[in-house]
């Protein structure tokens, strides 16, 4: 691979490793004691009674290096309902859980740690609210029925309403390294999840990493990781161009761009109504409600060119602002019959016009992805080298040019892999990190960081040591965990940090299958940074 400019390898690789290693968690094992860390840093606390103790939080980062020799990370969705004592739903429950666990030369579980948030509601709708899993302690593995369960036992902390409960007891079982089961034990908890255990699905890739421990298990060492590729990427830096469109934001006018929705009949509508593609992207509508602002789209009044053929939309907010997120709620407008209306540039008026009886809204359920490219007072960093090479480095900004009289913007679109190997290419707007946000050039967007553990993101592997090349940390170039089409699919990349054990003996990998392959054969450990960077895939016509 080439070698990269200095100020990548200097300065936004060293910045971003920082972070990195900041961020990671880990679980030791010595002897025969546990010793339980704290999950994705900060991500598992809640900001009042679930809170960890300091010596539940890692002091140093070099503790990432412990003495596991292979690693798994499992993780998937929950899924399931709760019955109630007549048999009937009582409890719907949904969610996201991780489960990392170290194994020694002999196959011999040496570690184990399990994260988990449960969203609950009534089947009318009501009583919504949400759990947290977290500082697992296992207590015993055990494989069954001909090594298609594998059961995990221990106790976790569970918060609840009340605040957190300790040592609640937890047995994990996964069966036929596609289905997970949770059995959160009901003293300890006065039965809020019921007598029977709570069911999930493994992700795509955690079924790879299962069948590998399978394979590894009946003697089967050599994984399937593929040769080294050693010639170097190309095409990894390309621009290309997105239509602007026209808002308010507090009475001024904001510029931003529209890559994903929630809904599928909004996605093709806004598809068309830009002439860019708009992705569909389901994800989106499970984003916490507190990593959202509020977008205003008019039904009728005065004629322009908003979405619905009115005037322009209104947000409630901008960069800069506390309340600001790329990520819109929409809620619409609808002036009452009878009033003349008036063209609205804030949310202040709006709100003062309903007051008055003067226009009614109605907030959806609709998500959508519209990052700000231009507002009041600023704009994404415009990049002094608007030359693009092979070599181009990540920091600088990521906009080439900024263009309100024709309302287009150009991004640089960076290189990468879908799961299965695909070249995929994806720019960057935003970061819930403000450091990874000032390396970048990008937004600090603080909600963001909400997504982390719902079902809103999706997980990006980014190699921080290994071969050379056009990565955000100067290494070979990032796989993402999901595709434009699939599910799960999110521009909200969870970032997982991909580190070899030995980097000279570093392979190029292309897909999550090769990741998985590598992490059980204990040559590449991944850890979850714990923060979000907002990376739409792009169409690149140059590609």
């Amino acid at each position: 691979m080439k070698t990269l400019d200095s100020r990548l390898m200097g300065g936004y690789a060293a910045t971003i490793s920082a972070i990195l290693l900041g961020s990671l968690f880990v679980i030791g094992f010595s002897g025969s004691k546990w010793t339980g860390t704290l999950a994705y840093g900060t991500m598992m606390e809640d900001k009042g009674n679930d809170s960890m103790t300091e010596g539940d939080k890692m002091s140093d980062g070099s503790m990432m290096m412990d003495q596991m020799k292979m690693r798994h990370v499992l993780k998937g969705q929950i899924s399931n309902v709760q019955l109630g004592s007549d048999g009937t739903p009582e409890w719907i429950q949904s969610g996201i859980w991780v489960l990392r666990a170290g194994f020694n030369e002999n196959n011999e579980l040496q570690s184990a740690q399990f994260v988990s948030k449960i969203s609950m509601v009534m089947p009318d709708g009501t009583a919504m609210h949400a759990h947290k899993i977290y500082g697992f302690k296992p207590a015993e593995f055990m494989t069954e029925q001909e090594d298609t369960v594998h059961t995990l036992v221990g106790t976790a902390t569970v918060s609840m309403r009340d605040g957190p409960v300790t040592d609640v007891p937890l047995t994990i079982k996964v069966f036929n390294r596609s289905v997970i089961a949770l059995w959160i034990g009901p003293d300890k908890v006065d039965g809020h999840f019921g007598s029977d255990s709570i069911y999930g699905l493994l992700s795509t890739g955690s079924r790879g990493i299962m069948s590998e421990m399978h394979s590894m298990m009946e003697g089967d060492h050599n994984g399937s990781m593929t040769g080294s590729m050693e010639q170097t990427l190309t095409k990894t830096n390309l621009p290309v161009t997105l239509p602007l469109t026209m808002g308010f934001a507090d009475g001024n006018e904001v510029y931003y761009i529209s890559t994903e929705a929630s809904d599928a009949g909004l996605a093709e509508h806004l598809s068309n109504l830009t002439g860019s593609r708009v992705v569909f992207t389901p994800s989106l509508a499970r984003a916490p409600p507190a990593s959202l602002a509020n977008i205003y789209a008019f039904e009728n009044g005065v004629q322009g060119s908003g979405p619905l053929g009115f005037q322009l939309n209104v947000a409630d907010s901008q960069p800069g602002d506390a309340e600001y997120s790329p990520l819109w709620r929409i809620i619409l407008v609808k002036w009452t019959e009878g009033v003349t209306p008036t063209e609205l540039k804030s949310e202040q008026e709006i709100l003062a016009a309903q007051q008055e009886g003067k226009l009614s809204i109605n907030p959806t359920s609709m998500v959508v992805n519209c990052p700000f490219v231009q507002w009041e007072g600023g704009s994404l960093m415009v990049r002094n080298d608007k030359i693009l090479t092979d070599d181009t480095a990540y920091g600088g900004g990521q906009v080439l040019e900024i263009d309100t009289e024709n309302m287009t913007v150009t991004f640089v679109a960076h290189r990468g892999f879908a799961p299965d190997g695909s070249t995929i290419y994806y720019i960057a707007t935003d970061a819930s990190n403000q450091d990874v946000a000032n390396a970048l050039g990008v937004i600090f967007v603080n909600k963001t960081g909400e997504t982390n553990l719902s079902g809103a993101s999706s997980d990006l592997y980014v190699f921080t040591n290994g071969i050379k090349g056009t990565g955000p940390m100067g290494f070979q170039a990032s796989i993402a965990g999901s595709d434009v089409g699939d599910v799960q699919y999110s521009p909200l990349w969870r970032i997982n940090a991909a580190t070899w054990e030995d980097p000279s003996r570093a392979k190029f990998l292309t897909t999550v299958g090769e990741i998985g392959a590598a992490v059980t054969n204990g040559m590449l450990a991944t850890e979850i940074a714990g923060f979000v960077v907002n990376c739409p895939f792009v169409e690149v016509s140059d590609a």
